[in-house]
C-alpha cells in the first residue's frame, strides 16, 4: 500500500519524515538492547568506521552504503576475534579503531579533488534527500532486525542480564553477541543516508536511555523506545525546517533533550 502525502507537503518532506520516523522506530527498539548490553561506545565505533569506507565508494562512484557495509563488516569482524581471542582490551582496540577509520577517511577526503557534498552527507546525513528505494531499503532491514529481536527476545534479555547463566545452560552467547553486532551494524548501514556516519549512536542511546528510565519491564521499554525514536525523527524535521537548521543534527540534539528530560523526571520521582 503506498503512503499519501498530505496536501501542501513536498515529496522531499514527506520522504524524510517517513524516512526519520523508520529509522526513529527501528533504533530506539534495537537502542534497548544496546544500551542493556553496555554497547553504546561499540555502536559508536562502527558509526564512525563507516566514514572511509564512505569516502571510498563515493569516490568510486558507487552507493555509500556498499563502503560503509564494508567498513563496519571488517571492523566489527576484527573487534569480535580481537576481544575473544587476544589480549588487548575492547577499549582499547575500539579506540584505536574510531579514530584510525576518522582520520583514514579525513586524509582519503582531502586527497580527493573536492570535498562533494555526498561526503558531507556521509558525516551528518542529509534525510531531505533520500529516495523511495532508500526508504525501502531502511523499511526492510528494519523489519528484519525488529523480528530477529521478537523471535529472540527471551535469549537476548537473558543474555543481557546473565550471561554468565545463559553459558551455564549450554546457550550459545557468544553467537548472539555476534548477532546484535550484526544487526547493529546493518541498522547504521542503511541509516547512514538519513543521519550519516556520526549522529546514529544520538538515536541508539537517547530514546532507549530515556524509555529504560520510565519503563520497568523489557517489552513496555522498547515500545516506548521505538514511539520516543519516531517522535524525535519528526520532531527535528520540522524543528530543522521550521528554522533552517540541519536536519539529521537537530534530530539528534531532539534526541539527546529527551534523554535530559527523562533523567530530571526520574531524579524528581527518586526525590519524592
Amino acid at each position: 500500500m503506498r503512503l499519501r502525502r498530505a496536501p501542501g507537503v513536498s515529496a522531499f518532506t514527506w520522504r524524510a519524515l517517513v524516512e526519520l520516523i523508520l529509522v526513529g522506530a527501528v533504533c530506539g527498539v534495537l537502542g534497548v538492547h544496546i544500551v542493556l548490553r553496555r554497547l553504546a561506545y561499540t555502536a559508536d565505533m562502527l558509526s564512525h568506521v563507516m566514514l572511509p569506507g564512505a569516502v571510498v565508494a563515493t569516490l568510486a562512484g558507487a552507493d555509500l552504503r556498499l563502503g560503509a557495509a564494508a567498513a563496519v563488516a571488517a571492523a566489527g569482524g576484527a573487534t569480535v576475534r580481537r576481544a575473544t581471542h587476544g589480549k588487548t582490551s575492547q577499549a582499547t582496540i575500539t579506540g584505536v579503531i574510531v579514530s584510525g577509520s576518522l582520520a583514514v577517511g579525513a586524509v582519503l577526503a582531502s586527497a580527493s579533488d573536492g570535498f562533494r557534498v555526498d561526503l558531507a552527507a556521509a558525516l551528518v546525513g542529509s534525510p531531505l534527500t533520500v529516495t523511495a528505494s532508500d526508504i525501502t531499503v531502511f523499511a526492510a532491514i528494519g523489519l528484519v532486525v525488529l523480528v530477529t529481536l521478537a523471535v529472540l527476545a527471551k535469549e537476548l534479555t537473558f543474555a543481557a542480564f546473565d550471561p554468565v547463566g545463559l553459558r551455564a545452560l549450554g546457550c550459545p552467547a557468544r553467537w548472539l553477541d555476534a548477532l546484535v553486532l550484526i544487526l547493529l551494524g546493518a541498522v547504521v548501514v542503511a541509516a547512514v543516508p538519513a543521519v550519516g556516519s556520526m549522529l546514529p549512536l544520538a538515536l541508539l542511546a537517547g530514546p532507549a536511555g530515556a524509555a529504560l528510565l520510565w519503563a520497568r519491564r523489557l517489552v513496555p521499554a522498547m515500545v516506548l523506545a521505538a514511539l520516543l525514536g519516531a517522535a524525535a525523527g519528526a520532531g527535528g524535521l520540522a524543528l530543522s525546517l521550521t528554522y533552517r537548521l540541519a536536519t539529521g543534527a537537530t534530530v539528534a540534539l531532539v534526541c539527546g533533550l529527551i534523554f535530559l528530560v527523562a533523567c530530571g523526571f526520574a531524579a524528581a520521582r527518586r526525590a519524592g
